[in-house]
């Protein structure tokens, strides 16, 4: 196994390569963890550009969070998104979502896709350095 083949084939060549080891259930959620951080810096990253127009508090951005890694029928997962609720009530994954796919009044700011994009890299090495040990 070399480095440049997780990069070259992305997250299905190494998911693929972990289900061969036979170890899921192990490593997995430890691979889920260690990429989460990464993908949660983008996403407050790519929320506060957006969402920085004069008027925000900064509250959506410090609400994006992961949480745990699980399993479900499914497979394993982790998530990343906004948590809890604004000061005036308002749920803040509520507001990530308008932010994210727009409204009515206002456009979308595509921020989920993008801090995907951006982090998938990084994420991919974080995970393939859980699997490896390296």
């Amino acid at each position: 196994m070399n480095d440049m083949a997780f990069q070259e084939m992305g997250l299905d060549a190494l998911m693929k390569e972990l289900k061969e080891l036979g170890r899921v259930d192990e490593l997995a959620p430890r691979m889920l963890e260690a990429a989460a951080p990464i993908l949660e810096k983008e996403m407050k990253k790519q929320v506060r550009m957006q969402a920085d127009k004069g008027y925000a508090t900064g509250d959506l951005e410090n609400a994006v969070t992961h949480g745990e890694a699980k399993k479900n029928q499914y497979g394993h997962y982790i998530t990343v998104t906004a948590e809890g609720k604004d000061r005036k009530g308002m749920r803040n994954n509520e507001k990530l979502a308008y932010l994210n796919y727009g409204t009515s009044k206002q456009q979308a700011r595509p921020v989920i896709a993008t801090a995907v994009k951006k982090a998938e890299n990084d994420c991919i090495n974080a995970m393939q350095e859980e699997m490896t040990g390296e």
